[in-house]
């Protein structure tokens, strides 16, 4: 007599598509080794130069090329960490789908080997921007909102103009020649530390709304709208990081600011529009800092707002004038 109770394959739920396979990890282990060895040869050839001038320019070249490394190993590593956390997904749905199911979150530590010990799981609340508005307590700081400058640090108001819009080209990759053409640009959606006015206030909108839905959406149905800024953001969470602890400040005359938490949770730090950023910049790293290098201005931005990147700012100090004439007047000295 046939078992009524035979697993049939028509009681399986259909599945996902499996995700794309991972590349040869040992083919970009070999090839970043290749780099990593070349780029060392480079800085020991430029250390070798004789020639003080030529060495100062070899070794700028060879910087240059090892903070170009540094930043693809950064974004592998990130591309790297969203294809984890995709792949636990795809592992969750389908267990789901079958009977037995256990978390990944109640797997016993040290598979493959004799050790039962359970892993320990730290409890993370998951806190909703709307609760977290009425039962947390946000920094109360003062917001760094730069005023316009049109001149200022020994620059008349045309340097300070031709400066504006040289940033703005270079920032946009031309997008933009200049300042007066900032109002006709969106951003590429894809990147996170450039937004328009536009942008900023849909952000704020989606915040806003996160716990609760809007426009006949429920709260489940508004975050499946907007995973890919959930995605991006991370508005909720335990532990404060870049980009986590998203909230929003209201200023004296109403208007609401997207902000983050700083990088030690004490205070808030805002978002900027990318109108904001030559502003920014120039308050510190011209009036306040007084030229200082990119080292100096990275840390008092990343005291004040939370998306000025290292390629803001280099851009920035490649496009300051005076930083420039002292660069010049160094080659010739």
């Amino acid at each position: 007599m046939a078992n009524s109770n035979k697993f049939k394959s028509d009681d399986v739920p259909a599945l996902p598509p499996p995700p794309l396979p991972l590349p040869e990890v040992a083919g970009v282990e070999e090839d970043f080794s290749t780099s990593l060895e070349r780029l060392r040869n480079e800085v020991q050839q430029a250390k070798a130069i004789p020639e003080e001038s030529a060495r100062e320019t070899a070794l700028l070249s060879a910087l240059k090329n090892c903070r170009k490394c540094l930043e693809d190993a950064e974004e592998a590593k990130v591309i790297a960490t969203r294809r984890v956390t995709a792949a636990k997904e795809v592992y969750e749905n389908a267990a789901q789908a079958l009977s037995g199911y256990t978390p990944l979150n109640s797997r016993v530590a040290g598979i493959g080997n004799s050790s039962n010990k359970r892993a320990k799981i730290e409890k993370m609340p998951r806190v909703s921007v709307a609760q977290l508005a009425e039962d947390a307590s946000y920094p109360t700081n003062s917001l760094y909102l730069p005023p316009c400058y049109t001149q200022g640090g020994s620059m008349d108001e045309g340097l300070v103009s031709n400066f504006r819009d040289s940033f703005y080209r270079q920032l946009t990759g031309g997008a933009v020649q200049s300042a007066a053409d900032l109002d006709g640009f969106v951003p590429p959606p894809t990147n996170a530390n450039l937004k328009s006015k536009a942008q900023l206030k849909e952000w704020i909108y989606i915040a806003e709304h996160w716990a609760t839905g809007v426009d006949g959406l429920d709260a489940g149905q508004f975050r499946a709208k907007h995973k890919t800024w959930y995605s991006r953001m991370k508005p909720v969470t335990y532990k404060l990081g870049r980009r986590t602890g998203i909230h929003i400040r209201e200023t004296d005359d109403g208007t609401k600011y997207l902000c983050r938490h700083s990088k030690d949770g004490s205070k808030s730090i805002i978002y900027l529009e990318i109108g904001q950023v030559f502003d920014a910049l120039f308050e510190m790293h011209v009036m306040e800092l007084g030229h200082r290098g990119r080292d100096a201005t990275k840390n008092l931005a990343d005291e004040r707002y939370a998306n000025l990147p290292d390629a803001q700012i280099r851009a920035f100090l490649d496009a300051c004038p005076a930083c420039a004439a002292r660069r010049t007047a160094r080659a010739f000295s």
